[in-house]
């Protein structure tokens, strides 16, 4: 029935007005007050009590005022305390705190908290009945609000008024609705169009609205007539320029037709809407502008599946360029893999795996060939001890400065592997025994100098060569080894060539 329509706005309006009115006049002291000032109702109700309490005072009666006091301080909410006090200022019966409450007023005067009412004895003044009240001079909760006389006459009168002023405006819109002259039957061919279809006044009012385009934004026809059109939420793509204003608009201004702009409308019943957005303006007979006819073709499902093959062509792109990338990073990570496949991470020099691998097939070669190739094992002394007194880190800062010392010693042509913890093979190829034993000693001279690591350290070495006539390139690195040994047992911090050790074959 209260629909959102301009019944509603202007009857809500006229309520909002008549409610100001009312207001103003009430602070203006224009309205009477209905009831009896704060102060006079308080008097009155003291002048009651001292009433009552006279009789009881001509029996000294006092228990009969103290029991009157009581009750009168229960029974109304606004007392605070009371009590009877005679002449000369001596407090008789009182209720609980009024002696401590009360406020010696010159003159007697009376206020809104305090009332004092005198008592007369055989026509003598003989004392007064005191009330102590509360402090209800300002607004103190919302039922004091409401009590208000305003408040309470805007509740009764705003619901009767908006019902009388909503009836009236009812039938006096009836008879200025725009539609009314617009025939039938213009409304029936508009509203079975698919497209919307709104008419527009000069004012960019909305005089006509059809069916398609009220379904579209969401609102019933009814809500949208007077309404301007500029008012619903429109706003321009991205891609448009902002300073562009609608196509009504553009057409009303030049008196000429707009077409095949885009405009985005955001509505709680669809969500976003997409249009393609036309205006023809109404011409009279001097050719100015008296209105505007804006079509609304909805493109919204064209515009998302155009975003959704978009969407798909970025994200093949980005597919293509993340694969080329990962092809990149695979090809990268295979060879640093390789490269750690190779090397020992600690040292950088090689692994045992590539090692022998690799000089497996080299020793075949010169076995072949009756080139030269010599080996030479190096085992640090007593590295136990290092790690043990000075901490694995010290340890490891040691094995480091000894593969240094092992690959700036050999040649650019000559290998350098990590055989075990502590333990490291040499292959010089094309080198003699003799001249492998003069590289392993001036490894071992390198390793013995007090500035080469920050704890003394020395190293042990072996010699071997093809020529003692290894069968396989472990047999030669075996031999190397028992003469590394040999050095070991020796003393250590010497170099021993294999043929100084072998048995005679």
């Amino acid at each position: 029935m209260f629909s959102r329509s301009p019944v509603l706005r202007i009857s809500s309006g006229l309520v909002a007005m008549a409610c100001s009115i009312l207001v103003a006049l009430d602070l203006l002291g224009l309205i009477p007050e209905p009831r009896p000032s704060l102060a006079e109702s308080r008097f009155n109700l003291c002048r009651d009590l001292a009433g009552q309490a006279i009789s009881a005072v001509d029996h000294s009666d006092f228990s009969a005022v103290r029991s009157l006091l009581l009750e009168t301080a229960r029974s109304e909410g606004d007392v605070d305390s009371a009590g009877l006090r005679t002449a000369e200022g001596r407090l008789l019966v009182a209720t609980e705190g009024h002696e401590e409450a009360w406020e010696k007023q010159e003159d007697d005067a009376q206020t809104a908290t305090q009332v004092a009412v005198p008592v007369f004895k055989n026509g003598k003044p003989w004392g007064q009945v005191e009330v102590r009240f509360a402090d209800r001079t300002g607004i103190q909760s919302l039922t004091d609000v409401v009590n208000q006389p305003v408040i309470l006459t805007l509740m009764c009168f705003s619901p009767f008024a908006f019902l009388a002023f909503w009836f009236y405006m009812k039938r006096i819109l009836k008879h200025l609705d725009p539609t009314a002259v617009i025939p039938a039957r213009v409304q029936t061919a508009l509203n079975v169009m698919a497209e919307g279809v709104v008419l527009l006044d000069s004012d960019e009012r909305i005089v006509l609205a059809n069916d398609a385009f009220s379904s579209r934004v969401g609102r019933p026809s009814s809500s949208l007539l007077g309404a301007k059109l500029s008012s619903l939420d429109w706003r321009l793509p991205s891609d448009v320029e902002t300073d562009r204003r609608f196509p009504w608009l553009e057409a009303q201004a030049h008196s000429k037709s707009t077409t095949g702009m885009r405009l985005i409308l955001e509505t709680k019943s669809h969500g976003v809407q997409s249009f393609m957005v036309n205006g023809a303006p109404i011409l009279d007979g001097g050719g100015s502008a008296k209105g505007v006819i804006a079509t609304f073709d909805d493109v919204t499902e064209l515009q998302r599946t155009t975003m959704e093959l978009q969407l798909a062509n970025e994200m093949l792109e980005s597919a293509n360029q993340m694969l080329e990338k990962n092809q990149d990073e695979i090809r990268l990570q295979n060879e640093e893999l390789e490269l750690l496949a190779r090397r020992d991470p600690l040292t950088d020099v090689s692994n045992r795996r590539f090692f022998m691998t690799t000089y497996e097939a080299s020793f075949k070669k010169a076995q072949e060939t009756g080139q030269q190739i010599a080996c030479i094992m190096a085992d640090i002394d007593h590295f136990k001890r290092v790690n043990d007194n000075h901490g694995h880190a010290m340890g490891d800062d040691v094995i480091k400065r000894v593969a240094e010392a092992l690959k700036s010693t050999v040649r650019g042509t000559d290998s350098v592997c990590r055989y075990g913890g502590e333990e490291f093979c040499v292959v010089l190829v094309g080198a003699p025994t003799s001249a492998a034993a003069a590289v392993a000693e001036r490894i071992r001279r390198k390793i013995e100098q007090p500035d080469f690591a920050p704890v003394p350290v020395t190293a042990s070495l072996g010699v071997s060569s093809i020529e003692f006539a290894p069968k396989t390139f472990p047999e030669l690195i075996n031999q190397a080894d028992e003469a590394l040994y040999a050095s070991k047992k020796g003393g250590r911090n010497r170099v021993t060539r294999y043929d100084e050790v072998a048995s005679p074959r």
